[in-house]
């Protein structure tokens, strides 16, 4: 499939100085074709050098533009991947309609700069093989990590800090470069999806773990922050993800009539929609739990109906508490003192919940229920593995018989 394009451009960086005292500038330059036909010289600040210390740094800032520029310059050739990507950023990455969250837009611009463009950027989109692409996915690792002080343009030749990239993580590569396919299908830039054969599975490496009952309780007891603690209890009776919980402020909280009725989610920096259409359902609550929701509004400074209902004092209640950060310096640290030993994240919680339904053998009807999951295969896995510890718990009635093995021999 061949489109119109005029030659493809790299484009220029240059370091540019500024006023006294102010860091030098990265400047990319290009040129356009103005409506008259005639070629006009365009430039735009890349950032500092304080940002971007070297040009090579600055090189990979631009690649997203780069590739945007490129899908709307003319010449007869191929369409590259980095093209078709460029024009996917200006037809569909930020449609309304299609509703994408902040994050899931991060998301693309993330993986196409650190790994599909470097790869795959100049491959014209009709040599791009199922194959071909099977065999890089099980060759992405992660990023080296740097040494302090070491020179980033310089290639990293021994890379002990890489390891292979997570089966989920090669999936969501992989789907990103079928919604690219699919665009291109749309728009009559190329006419088949190679992606649709490519083998690429997203289980996990290794069994994440759950906590029990007796473990949450225990590092709840060490946490200090209350808002934190009431976090962790919500998370860990409702299932709610680490968005939600952020995002909830108190107009969704009815402590009477017991319940809580998600309408954002809180990624970041940024406000955005919940994840799934079954994400905003209505969730029934204990009582115990409506307590524990009016016990924190009557300590908190900010407590009216708009009101997030973890709101950061550092902020003045402009925004949620940071999780990441509560994670680390606080949740984890809990978890230590209270010898909890399993790698801890928010999502355990979650997982946690959904585990514990399973193996007091509610239905999956309602687990998928409780839990919101738009598609019921993710809780027919949840329910396995809750399935798998109920067959381990019972084994241990036969431990008798290892017993008696030990006693004939």
């Amino acid at each position: 499939m061949t489109t119109t394009r005029s030659s493809y451009q790299e484009g220029s960086i240059d370091r540019v100085s500024r006023a006294k005292d102010r860091p030098d500038v990265w400047v990319y330059r290009w040129r356009e074709t103005a409506p008259d036909g005639k070629r006009v010289q365009r430039k735009k600040v890349i950032g500092d050098v304080t940002k971007y210390k070297t040009r090579s740094d600055a090189k990979k800032a631009v690649e997203n533009l780069r590739a945007q520029i490129n899908a709307d310059t003319p010449l007869v050739t191929t369409m590259t991947v980095e093209e078709a990507w460029g024009h996917f950023q200006m037809n569909e990455l930020h449609d309304p309609e299609i509703n994408r969250s902040t994050s899931t837009i991060s998301n693309y611009k993330t993986l196409f700069a650190t790994h599909i463009l470097p790869h795959w950027g100049s491959v014209p989109l009709n040599e791009v093989d199922a194959v071909d692409v099977e065999a890089w996915l099980r060759r992405l690792k992660t990023a080296p990590v740097r040494r302090k002080g070491e020179e980033p343009s310089r290639p990293v030749l021994f890379q002990p800090d890489s390891r292979p990239l997570a089966p989920a993580t090669k999936s969501k590569i992989k789907s990103r470069m079928y919604t690219l396919f699919e665009h291109a299908k749309r728009h009559k830039l190329h006419t088949a999806n190679p992606m649709e054969s490519v083998r690429q599975g997203s289980k996990r490496a290794k069994k994440p773990h759950v906590l029990t009952i007796s473990e949450t309780v225990a590092i709840m007891s060490q946490v200090t922050n209350p808002a934190i603690r009431l976090a962790v209890l919500v998370a860990g009776v409702t299932g709610l993800r680490r968005s939600e919980i952020r995002g909830l402020k108190w107009q969704d909280v009815d402590p009477v009539a017991h319940w809580l009725h998600p309408t954002q989610g809180y990624v970041g920096t940024e406000v955005t929609p919940l994840k799934t259409e079954a994400s905003g359902e209505v969730i029934p609550i204990p009582a115990a739990l409506s307590v524990a929701f009016t016990e924190w509004r009557s300590q908190t400074l900010y407590c009216a109906d708009e009101d997030w209902v973890f709101a950061s004092p550092a902020t003045s209640g402009r925004s949620p508490y940071w999780f990441d950060s509560a994670l680390v310096r606080q949740l984890r640290p809990a978890a230590k003192r209270a010898q909890v030993t399993k790698r801890l994240g928010w999502h355990t919680f979650r997982r946690s919940l959904a585990t514990l339904l399973t193996s007091r053998k509610e239905g999956v009807k309602v687990v998928q229920s409780l839990m919101r999951h738009a598609d019921p295969r993710i809780t027919m896995e949840l329910y396995a593995q809750g399935e798998e510890e109920s067959m381990r718990e019972a084994q241990k009635h036969l431990s008798g018989l290892f017993l008696a093995d030990k006693m004939a021999s």
